[in-house]
């Protein structure tokens, strides 16, 4: 088998376009090796018959393992990486507030280094590193990577579309050979680094390399560092299976991901116009009957607003229902959406659904004959950080509406992600029946509290 190193100099002198020096008529150098007994590579693959349980595993060489502080080793693992042009990029020289602002971003991106850290001095499984573009996902990655070689490690860092255009260069190359030897080089490189996967303009050829590449280290373990700026939950169905396992996978996220989705179709998701203007200073804690509201009102209505206004101060894990019964116009939804509009100043991202038209849309994207994606719309909303649930248990829902309903509920229930509801039913009462599981979710007290607002119809008494 060819060292990868081989295998990269013959492509460049098939294909000047992988030479960065552009010279079509250069001449292949010898590679000259500094440890001949695995050519630099720091591994060996076990010299077992092909039946043996160890095949294919591979073994720390030895003789680059005695000399893992030569700096001349060190200088040619970065080298081989493909890191020689991000070798500064190390956890010495990194902000632990990462690149985005607001709160939550910078405790993630923390969370994130931390765990990053812990993982390079020892790799082992999957490493997935999720994020927005820019929020610092590929330093990260090459941290680890320079980490992992200044321990003896052999690492390979890719970035997804180089590393297709290799195959495709090798795939026309003549040296048809070649192309087995790129891939089973990949596969079993003792660290592979993988920065950028995502599902968008892979052709099915792509995305069966790829599947390739980690079906293989999965079977085998190898430690495999994967970075993406897309849900999770977009990705190839195989793939995803794998990341979302806690017992293969360590998922690590630097930053908020945008619910793509509705920010950019009609603004479907995002709170109205027409109540952008709701805030806790305009709430009127005398309610409709102002200045001769009852003291009950009025106490009723404040303790409303306090409970809002703490909510915001610490929104993280935690869950708030404001229900009245079978009472409209009473102040729940304005106070929802001034707790909405409080998270946006804190780059928080909010998406805000009177339910029965959130039910509507997803039996709607679910429909063959539209041309949208009902899973992934579906993902987004049970995934969002901060979600408005506005006038929950109203209308007519079928049995199909009332599943989805509870599976969201269920989801942001078991993962403790931010949701604030209002209804005109009483969620604590309809809790104590055994056959609500939704409501029993929201009346939760571990996770949140229920507020029940009393005040008369604003609108009606003011009509």
């Amino acid at each position: 088998m060819q060292n990868l190193q081989q295998i990269l100099e013959k492509l460049k002198a098939s294909n000047p376009s992988l030479d960065p020096s552009n010279k079509k008529n250069s001449e292949i150098k010898p590679v000259v090796f500094k440890c001949d007994e695995c050519q630099d590579k720091g591994w060996l693959t076990s010299t077992v018959p092909i039946w043996h349980e160890n095949f294919g595993d591979l073994i720390v060489c030895p003789s680059c393992k005695k000399s893992a502080d030569n700096p001349e080793i060190i200088k040619k693992r970065i080298e081989y990486s493909n890191l020689e042009a991000m070798s500064h990029l190390t956890f010495e020289n990194i902000q632990s507030k990462g690149n985005l602002e607001g709160k939550d971003n910078v405790e993630k991106f923390r969370e994130a280094l931390k765990v990053s850290k812990k993982y390079s001095k020892n790799p082992s499984g999957w490493l997935t590193i999720q994020g927005p573009n820019g929020s610092g996902k590929t330093y990260l990655a090459a941290a680890i990577g320079n980490q992992c070689i200044q321990n003896g490690e052999s690492v390979l860092f890719m970035f997804l579309p180089d590393l297709l255009d290799r195959f495709r260069s090798v795939f026309q190359n003549p040296e048809t050979f070649l192309y087995d030897d790129l891939l089973d080089q990949i596969r079993n490189y003792p660290v592979l680094i993988l920065d950028g996967i995502s599902k968008t303009n892979n052709s099915t050829w792509a995305s069966e390399k790829i599947l390739q590449i980690l079906n293989h280290r999965n079977i085998k373990n190898l430690p495999t560092v994967i970075t993406t700026s897309e849900n999770i939950s977009n990705l190839d169905p195989y793939l995803q299976s794998r990341l979302k396992s806690n017992n293969t996978n360590q998922l690590i996220n630097t930053g908020n991901l945008k619910n793509t989705y509705f920010l950019q179709n009609n603004n479907f998701g995002q709170i109205p116009k027409s109540f952008k203007n709701f805030s806790f200073e305009n709430f009127k804690v005398s309610g409709a009957q102002g200045s001769a509201a009852p003291q009950s009102v009025v106490s009723n209505l404040t303790g409303s607003l306090k409970t809002a206004k703490e909510f915001v101060s610490e929104p993280k894990d935690t869950w708030l229902c404001f229900w009245s019964d079978n009472t409209t116009g009473v102040g729940k939804t304005h106070l929802a959406v001034a707790i909405g509009n409080e998270l946006l100043k804190q780059d928080l991202e909010v998406l805000f659904f009177r339910t029965p038209d959130m039910i509507d849309y997803l039996r709607k994207s679910n429909d063959p004959r539209n041309q949208l994606d009902g899973d992934s719309i579906f993902e987004e909303i049970k995934q969002s950080q901060v979600l408005i649930l506005d006038d929950l248990g109203s209308g007519v829902i079928t049995d199909w509406g009332k599943e989805k309903l509870f599976q969201l509920i269920a989801y942001r229930h078991d993962h403790r992600l931010t949701t604030i509801i209002t209804s005109r039913k009483n969620i604590p009462l309809e809790a104590t029946n055994q056959n609500n599981a939704t409501a029993s979710r929201i009346a939760d007290q571990s996770i949140g509290i229920c507020i029940e607002i009393t005040a008369p119809n604003y609108r009606q008494y003011n009509g």
